[in-house]
């Protein structure tokens, strides 16, 4: 990832949900989390880019990857929801690197989102 100015940093990038931590398995755990968070979804259009904006810089990213467009494709295609905001992301740059871009086109987040249907 190198190629968007994202620094490498340690960190768990999976999250269990409330429902996983209810089966089973989990029961022991899910009894000792004292807070648990729900995000909505962001459908404004300012907070929506305000948040992907400020993901991106704290994951290290130092320039623009989204035009105001690819913002929107992206505020839609996620229905303001940030975890799957983040995969489209993610699932574009991983397209993005063999291309060589140092973007996000409109296209290729298209092309992310279909492929994560």
């Amino acid at each position: 990832m190198r190629k968007f100015g994202l620094a490498s940093k340690s960190g768990v990038y999976g999250a269990l949900t409330a429902q996983t931590l209810e089966r089973a398995p989990y029961a022991a755990l899910h009894g000792r989390i004292a807070a648990r968070v729900q995000l909505r979804p962001v459908v404004e259009r300012e907070r929506f880019a305000l948040l992907i904006g400020h993901a991106l810089k704290t994951a290290g990213c130092q320039h623009t990857l989204l035009a105001d467009s690819g913002m929107e494709v992206l505020r839609q295609a996620s229905k303001g929801l940030p975890r799957i905001a983040g995969r489209i992301l993610h699932t574009a740059m991983r397209l993005a690197v063999p291309k060589g871009f140092n973007h996000l086109p409109d296209d290729l987040l298209q092309q992310a989102i279909e492929e994560l249907r």
